[in-house]
Order: structure tokens, then sequence, then C-alpha cells
């Protein structure tokens, strides 16, 4: 199945990466009463984190529950990483920002600013095919309000991964969780037409995941996010019913239209599923008229 175009900018959760630094963290913690305290973050003692505000004689401890967000400084190559995403190197550019994000792992139970690095890890994890990890991230993304439009992405690559996977009933269960419609209406948005399209596609109704991804195509040809991987997905749902010659067509066109993107990448391998199967299929028409 294909993994949807995202934007090459940081946008992102919590952190995930379990590693504990000895080395003091330079740090503004924003607390619930409104209050902004910049230092450092000397250590974690299970529920409290003792921080050094602006290199004050002594520490003070502070309760983890009490703190509304932490913001951190980030060491990271953004325009390397962004240049990586364009050239496809995504196992290099989740290293970097793994890396970037590490010595932060201990606070990951905490809102922080690094949110948007851990969103962009769930993109890039779910290109990869590396569903539960990008459905991990996604979940805990999930549950952060503080952005409304970034917590209703990651409710999609919610549902993206658990399709992926496999998972039809805890998607299923998931749709009814979010007051989401497993058939949404022509006038649904892309990804949720998208989603039906896969989740039909799972269910092995091809003729109804073809009019979701269809809907894709016609309705919102100028959203690239959501219509270079819905044609990918007709290309393939195409082959599911046989349709060796729509399918064929429609890699064509995908690779004359969106070259150099993963879409161009998969339509390349779908081709090539493509002319096995029409040799088996002559093979099978040969031996039957013998």
């Amino acid at each position: 199945m294909s993994k949807p175009v995202f934007n090459l900018v940081l946008a992102g959760s919590l952190l995930w990466t379990a590693v504990s630094y000895g080395k003091p963290l330079p740090a503004k913690l924003v607390m619930g009463n409104g209050k902004v305290w910049k230092g450092q973050i000397v250590k974690r003692d299970g529920d409290w984190i003792e921080f050094n505000k602006d290199n004050a004689a002594r520490t003070i401890r502070v309760g983890a529950s009490t703190i509304k967000e932490l913001n951190f400084k980030v060491a990271i190559d953004a325009e390397k990483v962004s240049g990586m995403i364009r050239d496809r190197e995504f196992d290099g550019a989740i290293k970097l920002i793994d890396d970037a994000i590490a010595p932060f792992g201990e606070y990951r139970d905490i809102p922080s600013n690094l949110t948007r690095y851990n969103a962009l890890l769930m993109e890039l994890l779910y290109r990869t095919g590396k569903d539960d990890a990008s459905l991990e991230i996604s979940s805990a993304i999930a549950q952060d309000d503080r952005n409304p439009e970034l917590q209703e992405k990651a409710r999609i690559f919610q549902a993206l991964a658990l399709v992926d996977a496999g998972r039809a009933a805890d998607t299923e269960a998931l749709f009814a969780k979010y007051g989401w419609d497993l058939e949404p209406a022509d006038d649904a948005a892309p990804e949720k037409l998208y989603i039906a399209a896969k989740y039909m596609a799972l269910k092995k109704q091809f003729n109804r995941a073809m009019e979701y991804a269809a809907r894709v195509v016609a309705f919102h040809s100028q959203d690239p996010d959501w219509v270079q991987p819905a044609e990918l997905l007709c290309a393939q749902l195409y082959t599911e019913l046989g349709l060796y010659d729509s399918a064929d067509e429609v890699c064509r066109e995908i690779l004359l239209f969106y070259k150099n993107t993963p879409e161009s990448d998969e339509a390349t391998r779908l081709k090539i599923k493509i002319e096995k199967l029409r040799a088996e299929q002559r093979m099978k028409d040969s031996l039957q008229s013998e």
C-alpha cells in the first residue's frame, strides 16, 4: 500500500528514545501556573526534575506533573533532513532525528517543543513500513490537544498504520472512538476517503475500495499529499481485480507525472509484478487450452 506524501516541514509529538543522560540540558520550563523559568535540567529523579534556574547557586526540585511544557535546544541540521527526505533517504533522516532528540528521551512523558520532530518521525516511520513504531508515536500525539491540527494528523496516521498492519477490528474501533464514518460521504476530506479505500481493500472489497480512491482523484486532484497515493492505490486495486491493462496505464501516468517520488518507485515495482502476473496468466491459459 502507498504511504501519503508528507510536507518537508518538521512538525510533531512526545519523545520516544528512552535514554538517560547525565549532562545538564539547557531548557525553558513553562509551568502550569504560567510562570516561565530558564536554566538547565540537571537530572530527573522519578517524578521530580532537578532544575538549575538561570545558573542559581542552588538547584530546585520541580514536580514533573506541574510542568506544562518543556522547551529544549535541539542540535539538528533541518536543511540536511529535508534534503534527505527529498532524496527519499528516509532511513538516514530517521537516524538524524533520532540522534538529535535522544538526549531528551528521559522526559518523553512531558509535553515539549520536540513534538514536531516526533511527528515527522511518525510520518517517516510509516513511509518505511515501520507501522508499529509509527503507531506508537501517533497514538501519543493523538492524545495531545495543544495543537488540534497536529492531533488530527496523528489520528490519520494511527488509522493508516492500523490498516497497513492488517488490524481491521482495531481500525473500526478507532473510527468509532473518533466519530469517523467508515463509509464517508462524497464531500469528505481526501484523507478520510483514502483511509476508507485502504480499509475496504483490507476487507477484500476491492470495488468499493476503488470507488473511494477514485473520489480522491476526482475531487481532490490538486492535493498531492493524497491524490498521488490514491492513484497508486487505484493501480494496486486494478491489479487485485485482474485488470492489468488498467493498472499498467495508471502506473504509466504516475511515472510520467510524479517522477522521482515514492509513488513512482512503487509504480515501477508494481509494473514488474503485473508482468509476472500476466506471464502466469498466459501459462495458465496455455495449459487449459491443451
